[in-house]
């Protein structure tokens, strides 16, 4: 029975009517998939996991020794809670984005930070302006406040339409939420463009979601000096390679980082992931030589689809949006060559689209060798 617990008496509704009615996120991924099959099979063939934009290659090896030697050193690392804050990391975060350490706030991952923000700013019937197609989690957290999210679906989901943004903001909208570059299209709007918004829009917050900036280096963090609605979230999950340790933070101004403080869990990022995390930061060269790689593997996989007379679009991140007319048969026959990407056809927007990460150079090879193994059979 949908809004109640059996088990209670059940004339009695005991589930939030905003949870009620949230449409929960869903995610699909590769992993499980992955795990049934076997890491290698049929020949030694590798799992190409290219569906969550997530590293394909591991972290830093300083943040596997950084990792050992604070379990050797350190009796009472696992059972005792982590440090209030992350408060050393916080110190690293804040060097590594020029800001001062009271404007950082470090989560339970970038997802953390963005539920976080709705639940210190959103109220029921409050109005979320969202344009789209975006990253649907953020929408479960919109939703399970009792907000009201209002899609601004543009003409061209491929450029970025800032007038279309503002031009559907109501004295209701509480918040503007960008993902910047935008996630599944790519689309990066310029720092310009979002100083417009912040200029123009300033009774309600600017939530700019920057998962990326190591990919697209563009960022508007340093805007909060100017716009004190502005709030700009990351994460380590992507160039840094710790998706698994869930670790991310938020960049805004003091007074704001006081008001999330309340209801943020200063205990939710585990000890270990802030020691991997501070020794990842300590290692920017890896991070940079892994951003390089993907950049040039980019390059080769677009000019491979262009060569096939396949519609493909370049992005500002670590993926990029692929349409194939036999979407369904292509991807069956990807998995069948252990390639996993994430279809993103079911926006009404992207007929026939599959997103794809795009990994280091010998990753990017093999790819290719077996598309063309796919394509030749379809």
């Amino acid at each position: 029975m949908k809004g109640n617990i059996a088990y209670l008496n059940p004339e009695k509704k005991l589930v939030s009517n905003c949870v009620d009615s949230v449409q929960a996120y869903s995610p699909v991924c590769s992993r499980d998939k992955i795990k049934e099959t076997g890491e290698f099979k049929e020949g030694n063939i590798t799992p190409l996991k290219l569906d969550w934009n997530e590293s394909t290659i591991p972290p830093s090896p300083a943040v596997k020794e950084a990792i050992q030697d604070a379990l050797e050193k350190d009796m009472n690392l696992l059972n005792w809670y982590p440090e209030l804050y992350s408060k050393k990391l916080a110190s690293h975060l804040a060097i590594y984005s020029g800001r001062s350490v009271n404007e950082i706030l470090v989560t339970n991952g970038s997802d953390d930070a963005l539920e976080l923000i709705c639940k210190v700013f959103l109220d029921p019937g409050d109005h979320v302006l969202v344009p789209y197609p975006t990253y649907t989690h953020f929408v479960t957290y919109v939703q399970s406040r009792g907000a009201v999210l209002k899609k601004v679906e543009t003409p061209d989901p491929f450029k970025p339409d800032i007038t279309s943004i503002i031009n559907n903001v109501t004295p209701e909208t509480k918040l503007v939420y960008i993902v910047n570059p935008n996630n599944p299209t790519g689309v990066l709007i310029s720092r310009k463009q979002i100083k417009t918004l912040c200029s123009i829009v300033k009774d309600a917050v600017i939530l700019v979601d920057e998962a990326y900036f190591e990919f697209s280096e563009k960022t508007v963090a340093d805007l909060i000096e100017t716009y004190p609605n502005l709030i700009v979230t990351r994460t380590l999950s992507k160039a840094w390679a710790l998706a698994g340790l869930r670790v991310g933070y938020l960049v805004t101004n003091h007074l704001t980082v006081k008001e999330l403080s309340k209801v943020l869990n200063p205990k939710s990022v585990s000890t270990l992931a802030q020691v991997a995390a501070s020794a990842a930061l300590g290692d920017i060269e890896y991070m940079k030589r892994y951003v390089r790689e993907v950049e040039a593997s980019k390059i080769i996989l677009l000019d491979y689809f262009r060569k096939k007379n396949i519609t493909a679009y370049d992005s500002a991140a670590n993926y990029i949006m692929v349409q194939h007319p036999k979407l369904e048969l292509l991807l069956k026959e990807m998995e069948n060559e252990y390639i996993f990407v994430r279809d993103r056809s079911s926006f009404k927007n992207l007929p026939g689209f599959f997103r794809i990460t795009i990994g280091n150079n010998w990753q990017t090879e093999e790819l290719v060798s077996r598309l063309e193994r796919v394509l030749n059979r379809i």
